[in-house]
């Protein structure tokens, strides 16, 4: 019977079995009856003994090359055949990478375009200054009433998030914010 692999598909959790011969191989019946693999080397040294047992000694030793030959050839097949597997399993687990890779690269760019989208529908309103350098210069000319309206149409911040403490120019600069330290301590 020909040598079956065992193979681990990316997507099917079992091992899966791919036999090595031909699909369509026209097979022998199946027999109850167990086959041994007879060695008939009854004569073993004596072989030499005299020239009538040549031909004997001669049949079972070339007997025994085709068995070991056979023997090889089903190791050598054996081992190609795992090896074609293998390779094709590290293929197959190299492209559930890369696409899984791409899966994820294109979520995440999707993600950033709708967060990009909803970013850009709050700012809308909010900075109504002109990019050019004179946001000083407009907000000055503003009348403190404006000002005071400006502020009260700022979205309020969420539950949760602390807004940090405005400081200041001159509580920056007074004497109890600074203090020195000598090394010593």
């Amino acid at each position: 019977m020909p040598p079956a692999t065992a193979v681990k598909l990316a997507m099917v959790p079992a091992e899966v079995t791919v036999k090595m011969e031909p699909s369509n191989k026209i097979l022998a019946p199946e027999s109850t009856r167990a086959v041994l693999e007879k060695v008939d080397s009854k004569f073993g040294c004596v072989a030499g003994a005299s020239s009538d047992f040549f031909p004997i000694y001669r049949k079972h030793r070339s007997t025994e090359m085709e068995r070991l030959a056979q023997m090889d050839k089903d190791w050598d097949e054996k081992l190609e055949s795992e090896a074609f597997q293998a390779k094709r399993e590290a293929g197959m687990m190299h492209s559930a990478e890369a696409t899984a890779s791409k899966r994820a690269k294109r979520q995440r760019r999707k993600e950033a375009k709708k967060t990009g989208e909803q970013m850009r529908k709050e700012a809308d309103g909010i900075n109504k200054f002109a990019a050019d350098g004179s946001f000083f210069e407009a907000l000055k000319g503003k009348t403190e009433e404006e000002l005071k309206e400006m502020l009260a149409k700022q979205p309020k911040p969420e539950a949760g998030v602390v807004q940090a403490p405005v400081v200041s120019a001159a509580k920056m600069s007074s004497a109890s914010n600074m203090i020195i330290r000598d090394a010593d301590d």
